[in-house]
């Protein structure tokens, strides 16, 4: 597990999209296992076991939660931006998931589309280790961890409300700074202090208005991470 590195390209990153905590530790799981420098023919399905779930994941009950999430993934789509800066929306998943419930296993079949943003990648993409994640019990920490790990380089990310709320899947939702602060942002950063990052965190006003969120990180030494 140590190992396993979750690589997706920067517009899946970026893209808008809500899925519950174990539904998108699932899919990081079997993004996890896929091989981004190949072709997606060979990449086109998988089988994932109860076991593999529960040991990537940290998932708990984890047969009954592996169907659970399959069902989310198979019901939800992404929205993605094209070369042309267009959102287009792309489903997870290209058919219904088979179960294999003897063997508390199901297997994906990745949709075409989605493969463009997984497979093939040799420039604008981000790598993080499925391992650092695996402790987080918040699909709003994971999502914005991924966020803060596209600017790995410099530790620094600044990005405005709107972006936030869209990469979040929260257009429409928490109107108000104040809401936002106490129900998605607060909460995710208390979750991110399970994962190897130390984040500071700001808010930035244009006026009178918060308009943008400022988060700096690092990477946890060794050390830290053992407390």
């Amino acid at each position: 597990m140590n190992n396993l590195l979750v690589t997706k390209s920067n517009s899946l990153i970026e893209a808008s999209y809500q899925l519950n905590t174990n539904a998108q530790k699932l899919l990081l799981c079997c993004i996890a296992q896929l091989d981004s420098r190949v072709d997606a023919i060979s990449n086109k399905e998988m089988t994932i076991s109860t076991m593999e779930y529960e040991r990537l994941s940290g998932v708990k009950n984890a047969r009954r939660e592996l169907y659970k999430s399959v069902d989310a993934l198979f019901r939800s789509s992404v929205m993605v931006r094209d070369d042309k800066e267009e959102q287009v929306e792309v489903r997870w998943i290209q058919k219904k998931i088979k179960k294999h419930k003897g063997d508390g296993a199901i297997t994906v079949v990745w949709s075409e589309e989605i493969l463009l943003y997984l497979t093939q990648l040799q420039n604008r993409f981000t790598s993080y280790k499925l391992a650092n994640i695996s402790k987080l019990n918040s699909a709003h920490a994971i999502r914005i961890y991924e966020l803060l790990m596209r600017f790995k380089a410099t530790n620094e990310r600044v990005i405005s409300v709107d972006d936030f709320k869209s990469a979040l899947g929260l257009n429409g939702k928490y109107e108000t700074y104040k809401e936002l602060n106490r129900r998605v942002i607060q909460p995710s950063l208390r979750e991110l202090k399970k994962s190897n990052l130390t984040v500071e965190f700001e808010p930035l006003k244009k006026g009178r208005k918060i308009k943008s969120l400022s988060f700096k990180f690092k990477e946890k030494t060794q050390v830290e991470m053992d407390i």
